[in-house]
């Protein structure tokens, strides 16, 4: 038996006597290989010889792989030689040219051509450039005229002339996993308003019949006044806001729904470094600047929030989902303090507090109770910016907010 360049054989050599053929293979249209490159069997595979008969009594094994250094043609066939006088048929194996490899590619700013292989090199393909910034995943790499190619498709390169390898970052196994898809809302977007739900729709009802939002909550005063103008207006009197009634009242059947579904357009990519990360989610907070605070409230920058809704938008936008922290659930009964969850949340580990930095968050217990109620983001040792019962601002960590419980880190 012939030396074999195997480099794995699954399901092994098949032993079947084969009546004699021959496919009388033209050895002198054979070509060197010029690439490491590797052929699969798909099913149990037939061998011939260089001079093109049926190798007798011996099959290779279907899904098995062996590397070949040279492609025979004939009369439009073509074999492949995987030991020093066998070869298989092209329409029975799988060819991957170059070597094993996973990653990520950016295609530069002037576009990336396509190139197939074709077993001596490399050669354009005639598809359409690769858009500029675009990102790849690869499964192979390979070498040429001083150029390395990244297999991005079947037998699709581009080249380190139009491409560069782009690093990925990503948190640790156990924290929270960074997104590099737009976040979608969680939860019932178009939910009812009723006793206990807080939020920016709340807020609106309680500012319509006239009430203080300086606790923005739908309890039984608001229940009462939306029992009779639901009586006034024909509407069957719950007490409950559905979209029937928030219409009525003039409100836009667009904000029932575009309030819950906010969610911060991510500004962070595949290609984003830390840095970028923390400063996607600081600059989501400054949006909200000013605005007021209210409590359960963690919609868009149209409207105020409170500083768990903040920290929520502020994380989305830079590509952290921290569910079952979400802003719809934020608005739920029994979720106002959600700062307490981001706190109990291992998948945000603490960190000393001397070494804080720029987008830690960072937690406060009232003191009469020693229980978390609030949350701010970092933008340096000694300052935060917030959202406290007056507004969204930035406020030194060391005054009127409580007792420090700690610091926790969203990005590794």
């Amino acid at each position: 038996m012939s030396k074999r360049l195997k480099i794995a054989f699954v399901c092994g050599l098949a032993l079947l006597m084969m009546s004699p053929q021959s496919v009388k293979a033209d050895t002198t249209n054979a070509s060197k290989i010029n690439s490491q490159a590797i052929v699969n069997t798909k099913t149990v595979t037939n061998l011939y010889t260089k001079d093109g008969q049926l190798i007798q009594n011996r099959k290779l094994g279907a899904n098995s792989s062996w590397m070949t250094d040279q492609v025979l043609t004939y009369q439009g066939q073509t074999y492949y030689r995987v030991a020093t006088n066998e070869y298989l048929r092209s329409k029975d194996v799988v060819v991957n040219y170059g070597y094993a490899k996973s990653g990520t590619v950016v295609i530069k700013s002037w576009g990336g051509a396509s190139f197939s292989h074709n077993g001596t090199g490399f050669e354009r393909n005639g598809q359409a450039n690769f858009a500029a910034g675009s990102l790849w995943k690869y499964n192979r790499i390979d070498k040429s005229n001083g150029l390395i190619y990244y297999q991005i498709g079947n037998n699709t390169w581009v080249n380190s002339d139009d491409a560069t390898t782009a690093t990925i970052y990503q948190n640790p196994s156990g924290w929270l996993q960074i997104q590099n898809t737009q976040i979608k809302p969680v939860g019932t977007v178009g939910y009812d308003l009723y006793n206990g739900v807080e939020g920016i729709k709340v807020w609106m009802v309680r500012r319509y019949f006239g009430y203080s939002n300086v606790h923005t909550i739908y309890d039984s005063s608001v229940a009462a006044s939306v029992r009779s103008f639901q009586a006034r207006r024909g509407l069957s009197a719950t007490g409950a806001v559905n979209l029937a009634t928030w219409k009525s009242m003039g409100f836009s059947e667009a904000s029932w729904y575009n309030i819950d579904s906010y969610v911060a357009p991510l500004q962070t990519n595949q290609t984003s470094t830390r840095s970028e990360h923390v400063e996607a989610m600081i600059n989501e907070a400054y949006k909200y600047l000013g605005q007021p605070w209210i409590s359960g409230a963690a919609s868009s920058p149209q409207y105020g929030l409170d500083c768990s809704g903040l920290v929520t938008q502020a994380m989305y936008a830079s590509g952290i989902n921290p569910t079952p922290v979400s802003a719809i659930q934020h608005a739920q009964p029994g979720n106002e303090w959600n700062s307490r969850m981001l706190w109990s949340d291992g998948r945000i580990p603490n960190v000393s507090f001397n070494d804080r930095q720029r987008g830690d968050l960072i937690f406060y217990t009232d003191p009469s109770t020693g229980l978390i109620w609030h949350v701010g983001i970092l933008l340096n040792r000694d300052t935060m910016i917030e959202s406290w019962p007056g507004s969204v601002q930035v406020h030194s960590i060391y005054s009127g907010r409580g007792n420090i419980a700690g610091v926790k880190r969203v990005f590794a």
